[in-house]
């Protein structure tokens, strides 16, 4: 036997009890809002700052900042600003950062590490004149400087379970699915508009129980079993079925907010809380009215704060549009909300400013 057929069989009889197995990369994420006030006038007059230290020392020992060597922000002034993440142990990490500049309300100017670097090479560089011209014509007195900073552990393998031990083909959930497109023993059948569903009570009255009250009452719809319905698309209802019988919700992002409703007529609590995530996910100065009536309709808290957060941060791009006079028309008493969280955040910042100006830092002379 040569060599060629002996290498070849040895390969065969390594992989013919196929294992499988899952890689991860584990990763901590941590986040720095820190205020620089009269920032013209720190740059222009400070050798060295350095920013608190984060995440908090209850969460783990290891301790990041931002220390900046910085320069006079003028046209025409080739010395360096530089920025350096550093952490309290002055250990190597493997580490994905982003640090933005934000002047006002707009993040003006970001540093951002295009993939996965080791925190020794975490250093930025960046001449006075061209970052005065990253901050704009009129830089605010106040500047936010926003670090979002993940920190990989090693890169973890596990064998995954032997599929034989769970087979999807006697899996409850997946024969579900296969229900939904097989119209024997579907008993009950819907009119929406113009389009008609049909399905099977029973998974209908498991999965909600609003269809199960609906089908153990004397209804007249229970003589032919026609229910009609003339509250929700047609689109909207296929995508409620959808998820009765487990089958994938495609593009529910675009559908949250319609299909939440319908979730809380039939009590699908699961359902609920998908359609929650995707619009706060996704919330923005387009959709944040919308949603912000939906969670105020519906009693939604959390919900209701995020909207009216988002409100504040954006305010000079959101307070001037139709839809927002529209909305403190509707519900006056969310002016009285918005006011009330604006002083609560310019405390906060005001607090967060003072204690960065109290940290170290050597004067030019």
């Amino acid at each position: 036997m040569d060599k060629d057929t002996e290498s070849h069989i040895s390969m065969f009889d390594e992989t013919s009890a196929t294992k499988s197995y899952t890689s991860e990369l584990k990763s901590h994420h941590y986040e720095l809002n820190w205020t620089i006030k009269d920032f013209e006038l720190v740059c222009k007059s400070v050798l060295l700052i350095k920013s608190p230290k984060f995440p908090s020392k209850s969460l783990t020992d290891l301790q990041w900042f931002l220390q900046f060597n910085p320069t006079e922000l003028k046209a025409n002034n080739t010395n360096d600003f530089i920025v350096f993440l550093k952490n309290t142990k002055n250990s190597t990490e493997r580490i994905n950062v982003r640090i933005s500049f934000i002047n006002s309300i707009t993040a003006v100017y970001s540093l951002i590490t295009p993939r996965i670097i080791s925190s020794t090479n975490a250093k930025w560089m960046v001449n006075g004149s061209e970052f005065r011209q990253k901050l704009g014509k009129a830089i605010s007195k106040n500047v936010l400087v926003k670090c979002k900073l993940s920190v990989f552990d090693s890169l973890t393998t596990i064998e995954e379970e032997p599929p034989v031990k769970r087979r999807k083909c006697n899996d409850p959930m997946e024969n579900m699915k296969s229900l939904l497109g097989n119209e024997n023993f579907k008993d009950v059948r819907f009119k929406v508009e113009d389009k008609e569903f049909t399905a099977h009570k029973a998974i209908l009255a498991i999965r909600s129980p609003v269809f199960a009250a609906m089908f153990n009452s004397k209804m007249s719809e229970e003589l032919t079993s026609i229910v009609q319905i003339k509250d929700i698309k047609p689109t909207i209802f296929q995508q409620m079925l959808n998820f009765i019988y487990n089958v994938e919700i495609k593009d529910l992002d675009e559908v949250a907010l319609d299909l939440f409703c319908v979730a809380e007529k039939y009590q699908l609590e699961e359902l609920k809380t998908n359609c929650i995530n995707s619009l706060c996910k996704n919330l923005s100065a387009k959709t944040v009215f919308d949603t912000l009536e939906m969670a105020d309709l519906y009693s939604l808290p959390e919900v209701r704060s995020e909207c009216l957060k988002l409100l504040i941060t954006e305010w000079n791009v959101i307070s001037e549009t139709k839809e927002f006079k529209n909305l403190i028309q509707n519900r006056p008493y969310l002016t009285v909300e918005i006011v009330n969280m604006r002083q609560t955040l310019d405390k906060k910042e005001n607090a967060e400013s003072n204690k960065s100006l109290n940290l170290p830092f050597a004067f030019r002379n």
